[in-house]
């Protein structure tokens, strides 16, 4: 019996540890669908690359494109600009969600994030976008507290350091807090909307 549980326990641990980089583990410090940061990759920031460095917060302009509304909300590209002199990389979805100001609470819950997506070289000045979507629910939606939000705070991906991007926008309180934002990965051009 001992060996039947070891083992089984061996298989659980195994597929933990292939779920931990997209998914997370549930422990007793951490329940099951909290959000994970996987700091696997980040101990090696040349990574798979090519040797090219990851791009950091601090090397990364963040800013939104033009964009275009239909019936369900806001379509716009979030930019992501090398403000460094060496080229960097990104990889999957940026972490978004609104904020009442630079610094200040978040409100809601944050952005749904696409999966995948390509490993996105930037030379120096050079900009990638990620699709934003930015729901209109909140404005059409009648048991809805409208809050407004002054900006949103995004995180790129794979980093742990925010932005804030001014962008007055309505949301909703608590109970009725979304998600109202859905963001996908990062890919070459200024101007995905797509997510």
């Amino acid at each position: 019996m001992f060996r039947k549980t070891a083992r089984t326990g061996a298989l659980a641990a195994a597929s933990c540890l292939a779920a931990v980089l997209p998914a997370g583990c549930s422990t007793a410090e951490q329940p099951a669908g909290a959000p994970v940061i996987a700091n696997a990759l980040k101990s090696d920031p040349l990574r798979s690359t090519g040797g090219v460095e990851q791009c950091l917060t601090a090397g990364v302009g963040i800013s939104l494109g033009s964009g275009h509304n239909d019936m369900q909300g806001f379509h716009v590209p979030l930019r992501f600009t090398n403000t460094g002199s060496r080229p960097c990389t990104l990889q999957g979805a940026p972490g978004v969600s609104y904020v009442t100001g630079e610094g200040e609470e978040q409100i809601g819950l944050p952005a749904e994030r696409g999966t995948g997506g390509p490993v996105v070289t930037l030379a120096p000045g050079e900009t990638a976008s990620a699709a934003l979507f930015l729901s209109s629910a909140p404005r059409k939606t009648p048991a809805c507290e409208q809050v407004r939000a002054g900006g949103l705070r995004v995180y790129p991906p794979d980093n742990t350091e925010p932005v804030f991007v001014e962008h007055g926008a309505t949301t909703c309180a608590p109970p009725l807090d979304g998600p109202f934002l859905e963001v996908g990965p990062v890919r070459p051009g200024a101007g995905n909307t797509r997510t």
